[in-house]
């Protein structure tokens, strides 16, 4: 009996080092393993924070291209104003020289008539002078 109690506490022993010897590779395991989680942690928080920064810089970037974007659309509509004065106010000068034109038109056939009928106009001025100093003449001696 006594050697089975003794067998027994052997293996107790056995069973109680086995067992504290799979506690202490099961603290070093769990000291491994929270040390790598420790250094994803800080790994990831790292990125994280890396990642929270480009979005800010990102979303600076958004808020100052969208207040450019307003400003463009302003501008566009402004130009849109603008544009559509000009092209008032180029047919506001179409309809100016075309009625200059139309005026000069006219004019150039006046001149035309009146240089068409100056010739004959200089023919009967001419008979006209040639009698004129004669009746001149006799309305002198009349006198």
């Amino acid at each position: 009996m006594e050697t089975q109690h003794e067998r027994s506490v052997a293996e107790m022993d056995a069973l109680l080092s086995s067992q504290n010897g799979l506690i202490v590779r099961l603290k070093e395991e769990c000291r491994c393993l929270v040390s790598e989680l420790e250094e994803l942690s800080l790994a990831r928080r790292v990125e994280v924070e890396d990642l929270s920064l480009e979005k800010q810089h990102l979303q600076q970037n958004v808020d100052k291209l969208q207040r450019r974007c307003q400003e463009m659309e302003e501008q566009c509509v402004q130009h849109g104003r603008m544009h559509q004065r000009m092209k008032h106010r180029l047919q506001q000068l179409d309809h100016h020289c075309q009625s200059s034109a139309q005026q000069v038109v006219e004019l150039l056939s006046r001149q035309n008539q009146l240089v068409q009928k100056q010739p004959l106009d200089s023919g009967d001025a001419q008979k006209l002078h040639v009698q004129l100093p004669v009746e001149s003449n006799d309305d002198l001696l009349t006198l």
